[in-house]
């Protein structure tokens, strides 16, 4: 069953969920379609960190909600043209990496909502507006409604704004990107870090706090759980390249390389 880019934080009781998603590195539209089949709510579809353009991720778009899920698309940054053509192709979730002031968050909101929340360009021939099949004014408060924003948090000029940029109007949530957050912590690359572990849950906690939904993307372990734990509802828990690259090492070794 398709789920609804409108209703994708509650189940069809109309309670509270975990989003769950995974990662489609790979950009390839069958992996991207296969995910939402199997149950993944949303698939994240990579420009900031790959390839990947506005034709192809219009067809993982496609591919994705022909599974049943929403699109995820994380941007290479939150300029007007690359959050607006993200939309037209039929993204549900945009992120938008590298975001450290509620001056930054507020430009998403401008170029992600229609009046009155902000001032999204406006295009009947779109499929992220179903083609111009609904009058104008209903085509906006049904994209607004649909259109989740989320602004990533990578830096600690970030965690220090937090409680400004969860302030901002029209934002659907504040993702962590532990990572990078790592990084300017002083602990690269140390998910397990206390200090990291800290950090995220407090990020998360905050956003919580103002009705805002909290997102991550990370192996599970000791920083998911405690994401969670803090109530983080959008989870990004693997990937086509992380699960294929443990999986076909393990599926050589099986095979003998000389005859006995």
């Amino acid at each position: 069953m398709a789920t609804n880019q409108a209703e994708l934080f509650v189940d069809a009781a109309g309670k509270p969920r975990i989003v769950r998603g995974v990662c489609c590195y790979t950009g390839n539209t069958k992996l991207a379609e296969m995910a939402a089949m199997i149950g993944f709510e949303t698939v994240w579809l990579e420009m900031e960190h790959g390839p990947a353009g506005f034709e192809l991720i219009e067809s993982l778009c496609q591919a994705v909600q022909a599974g049943g899920g929403v699109p995820t698309v994380r941007l290479s940054d939150g300029q007007r043209h690359h959050v607006l053509r993200a939309l037209e192709a039929g993204a549900g979730i945009v992120v938008v990496p590298m975001v450290n002031t509620a001056e930054q968050a507020a430009q998403v909101v401008q170029h992600g909502k229609f009046p009155p929340l902000g001032a999204r360009g406006y295009n009947t021939r779109s499929r992220g507006l179903h083609y111009g099949q609904q009058p104008m004014k209903e085509a906006f408060a049904a994209a607004n409604e649909r259109t989740h924003l989320f602004v990533q948090i990578e830096t600690m000029q970030g965690v220090a704004n937090l409680a400004a940029i969860c302030d901002v109007k029209g934002l659907s949530g504040v993702f962590i990107g532990p990572g990078d957050l790592s990084v300017s912590l002083g602990c690269a690359g140390e998910m397990a870090n206390p200090k990291l572990i800290e950090t995220v849950r407090e990020c998360v906690r905050q956003a919580r706090e103002r009705a805002l939904h909290a997102g991550i993307l990370v192996a599970p372990g000791p920083l998911l759980d405690a994401a969670i734990d803090a109530g983080a509802d959008l989870l990004f828990v693997g990937g086509d390249i992380t699960q294929l690259a443990g999986a076909w090492p393990k599926l050589l070794a099986s095979v003998p390389a000389q005859r006995t």
